[in-house]
């Protein structure tokens, strides 16, 4: 059975998204990132901003090891 995504945090952009992902798959951790935006949707471009936010998901088995990472990279 496939493990359940859990959240791990949100971050503004995607720049912080991708090298979190790249930092946590780095220790083999795989990151599924979830990015809405309001202007990708209203005006069919990206950008950044308050209504503009990623969101980083890994598997319920990693949450615990990537939680613990964030808090000795913070």
């Amino acid at each position: 059975m496939a493990s359940k995504l859990c959240l791990l945090t949100t971050v503004p952009n995607m720049v912080e998204a991708e090298i979190l992902k790249s930092a946590l798959e780095s220790v083999n951790i795989p990151v599924f990132l979830k990015w809405e935006s309001f202007n990708t949707v209203m005006f069919g471009h990206a950008a950044t901003g308050p209504n503009s936010q990623v969101q980083v998901f890994v598997r319920e088995d990693d949450f615990t090891e990537a939680r613990a990472y964030l808090a000795v990279t913070e």
